[in-house]
């Protein structure tokens, strides 16, 4: 009866053990389909890039262009809170939504320029780093490819 008793419960033990096993590993393989720094920015609610660089004058733009290069000059921090969905972290190695606007990238790209713009209206409204990030996350996220 004690052997039984001992083998149900190693058996047990054993199951919840490689349950355990087969969740952590797929809880990371699936953080392994998305860029690293991605991960960090939505790992990490205060994630800031690190951006230092002047943002290039507006007036060197015309229109909506123009407005995101001029939202990227008032409120360059905030920029550097917003990870850029058009992924140019990975492929161009910006830090943030505000290395967009440090370059001429901003200018050939309508993802970096509506974020901008975005975040600009919702900072002018009073929403926090949060409230913005989680805005344009809704707005702008698409899966990597």
């Amino acid at each position: 009866m004690k052997k039984g008793i001992i083998l149900i419960a190693v058996l047990v033990i054993t199951g919840i053990t490689l349950i355990s096993c087969s969740k952590s590993k797929q809880a990371n393989e699936d953080s392994s389909k998305y860029p690293a720094t991605y991960v960090a920015y939505k790992n990490n609610p205060d994630w800031r890039g690190g951006e230092t660089n002047p943002i290039i004058s507006p007036d060197n733009f015309d229109g909506d262009i123009r407005e995101a290069y001029a939202s990227a000059a008032a409120v360059p921090d905030v920029l550097d809170h917003l990870y850029c969905y058009c992924y140019c972290a990975e492929h161009h190695g910006h830090k943030s939504l505000r290395t967009c606007f440090t370059d001429g990238h901003g200018s050939g790209c309508d993802i970096c320029v509506n974020e901008a713009r975005l975040a600009k209206k919702l900072h002018d409204k009073g929403y926090s780093i949060t409230q913005i990030r989680d805005e344009i996350d809704k707005e702008f996220y698409e899966p990597y490819n």
